[in-house]
C-alpha cells in the first residue's frame, strides 16, 4: 500500500504518511480498499471523510526547577538589585566606614579593659587634656612662681582640708621646658658661629636634661598634696639617678642578663624601683601621688644620664674616633660631623623622653605606693598581686620599646608611651580619690570630736 500523494510505502496502522504528512482515508472497510490523499476540504469529495491533523502544541519552555539538593539562594542584602537573573550586592562607603569604626572602637575598648584590669584602675572621669593644660599660657608674676615652687616644707605644706582633689592644671612644666630649650638652642647657635668646642659639653647636657626635667616638673605639679619639697626632689634626682644606674650596671654584669636588649625592661625597671623604695622608705609620704612623683624623679635622672652617655658614645665619639685612633689632631670637619650626629641623637631622645623612663618609673612606684601607703616597707609588698600585675606594664613596655622588630615612624615608642601614660593618669585619679577619702575621714573625726565635746557638758549636767 502506497501513498497516492507522494508514492511512499505506507505502514499498516499509520494515519498519516511519514513522508508528506497526508492523511490516510478509508473508502470501504469491508473491501479493505485504502486510498491516501492530502487532506481535502470538508464536503469536497462525496463519500470521503476528511480527518484533519491536530495542530502542534505551542512551544513553552519547561518550568524551572532547581536541581536536587541545591542550596537555597542567599537572602538579599542592603542595596541588592537584579541583573540578568543574578543578584548583585553592594555596601555604601558610609556603611563600610561605620562598620570599620565600630570594629576599631571594639578593639580599643577591649584593649582598654585589659589594661585597666591589669593595672587595677578605672575609666578616667572628668579628664580632659584641653582643660588640664588650660592655664599654661596664663600670665603669672615672679612671686607667684616662687610661692608655687616653695611647697613641701613643714611651714609651706597646705592643710589636708585645703588640698584640691580635682584634676590639677599644671603650667610650670612648660616654662621649664621653654627655658631649657631656649638655652640649648642659644648655645648651639654660639657653637655654629664660633666653632668653639667649649660649647659642646653644655649642648650635650642641656639637650639631655631639657625634656626629662620638664616632664619631672609636670609630675611635681600633679602631686596636689604639695607635701614634697623641691629640696627632696633635687636630692632624689641626683642620688637616685646615680644609684639606679649603678644597680642596673651590676645587674647587666650577671650572665642571665646578657642575651638580648629586651632584658632592659626587667633590669632597668627593677633597678629604678629598688632605688626609689630604698631612698624614700619613710612613712612620711603616704599618698599614691607621692609615689608617682618619686618614681618620675628617679626615672628622669636615669633618662638624663643615659641620654648624655648615648650622646657621647653614639653621637660625638664616632665622628672623632678616626682621628683619635690615628693619634692625629681632631680636625674641624671631624668635630663638626661628631657634633651633628650628637645633636640628631639628642633631638630624637628628647622627643621620646616623656614616653619612656619617666612615665615607666612613675607607674611602677605609684603602684607600689598604692600598696605601701603609710606603712613601713616590707618584702611582702613586692609580691602583692595589685603591685605585681601593674609592674608588668612598665617592664613589658620597656621590652617592646627595645624590641628588635620596630614599627615604622617610631610606632613601638608611640604605642608603649600612650599605654604607659594612660595607666599613669589612672593612678593619678586613684591618688586624688585617696586624698579625698582622707579628707572625709578627717572631717568625720573632727565632727565626732566636736559632738563629743558638746555633749559631754550636757551629760555632766544631767548626771
Amino acid at each position: 500500500m502506497f501513498c497516492s500523494h507522494c508514492g511512499m510505502a505506507l505502514q499498516p496502522g499509520f494515519k498519516f504518511c511519514k513522508n508528506c504528512g497526508a492523511a490516510v482515508v478509508i473508502v470501504s472497510s469491508a473491501e479493505a480498499v485504502v486510498a491516501v490523499a492530502p487532506p481535502p476540504a470538508p464536503g469536497s469529495v462525496p463519500g470521503f471523510v476528511a480527518v484533519a491533523a491536530p495542530p502542534p502544541p505551542p512551544f513553552a519552555p519547561p518550568p524551572f526547577a532547581p536541581p536536587p539538593f541545591a542550596p537555597p539562594p542567599p537572602p538579599p542584602m542592603q542595596g541588592a538589585y537584579q541583573v540578568a537573573q543574578q543578584q548583585v550586592y553592594y555596601v555604601s562607603h558610609q556603611a563600610a566606614a561605620l562598620a570599620h569604626s565600630a570594629h576599631q572602637n571594639h578593639l580599643i575598648q577591649g584593649l582598654r579593659g585589659r589594661i585597666q584590669s591589669l593595672a587595677s584602675t578605672e575609666n578616667l572621669e572628668g579628664f580632659s587634656l584641653k582643660e588640664m593644660f588650660s592655664d599654661v599660657f596664663k600670665r603669672r608674676s615672679a612671686d607667684d612662681v616662687e610661692d608655687y615652687m616653695g611647697v613641701g616644707t613643714s611651714k609651706t605644706t597646705p592643710a589636708l582640708e585645703l588640698v584640691e582633689t580635682g584634676w590639677p592644671k599644671p603650667w610650670l612644666f612648660f616654662r621649664v621646658l621653654a627655658a631649657l630649650v631656649i638655652a640649648y638652642f642659644a648655645l648651639t647657635l654660639i657653637y655654629m658661629w664660633t666653632n668653639n668646642t667649649n660649647c659642646v659639653p653644655g649642648m650635650m647636657f642641656l639637650g639631655a636634661f631639657a625634656v626629662p626635667l620638664a616632664t619631672l616638673t609636670l609630675f611635681f605639679e600633679l602631686n596636689t598634696a604639695r607635701n614634697v619639697s623641691l629640696h627632696v626632689v633635687v636630692k632624689l634626682f641626683l642620688f637616685g639617678a646615680i644609684a639606679s644606674l649603678g644597680v642596673a650596671l651590676l645587674e647587666y654584669a650577671l650572665p642571665i642578663f646578657q642575651i638580648s636588649d629586651m632584658e632592659a625592661g626587667i633590669v632597668e625597671e627593677v633597678a629604678k624601683l629598688l632605688t626609689v623604695v630604698v631612698i624614700m622608705r619613710s612613712a612620711r609620704y603616704p599618698y599614691i601621688l607621692n609615689g608617682i612623683l618619686f618614681g618620675a624623679t628617679v626615672g628622669a635622672g636615669f633618662a638624663c644620664f643615659e641620654t648624655a652617655g648615648y650622646a657621647l658614645n653614639m653621637g660625638l665619639l664616632p665622628g672623632l674616633l678616626p682621628a683619635v685612633q690615628g693619634a692625629q689632631q681632631v680636625t674641624p670637619a671631624a668635630m663638626s660631623a661628631g657634633v651633628s650626629s650628637m645633636l640628631s641623637l639628642l633631638a630624637l631622645r628628647g622627643i621620646e623622653a616623656p614616653l619612656g623612663h619617666v612615665a615607666w618609673t612613675a607607674l611602677a612606684a605609684g603602684a607600689f605606693w598604692r600598696v605601701k601607703k603609710d606603712k613601713a616597707t616590707s618584702v611582702a609588698m613586692f609580691f602583692d598581686p595589685r603591685f605585681l600585675k601593674t609592674f608588668l606594664i612598665p617592664v613589658s613596655m620597656h621590652a617592646i620599646w627595645d624590641c628588635p622588630w620596630q614599627l615604622p615612624f617610631s610606632g613601638n615608642q608611640i604605642i608603649t608611651g600612650f599605654i604607659s601614660w594612660y595607666v599613669v593618669f589612672g593612678l593619678v585619679q586613684q591618688g586624688l580619690r585617696q586624698v579625698k577619702e582622707e579628707q572625709k575621714m578627717r572631717l568625720q573625726s573632727t565632727l565626732a570630736t566636736v559632738e563629743a565635746s558638746v555633749l559631754s557638758p550636757a551629760a555632766a549636767v544631767v548626771a
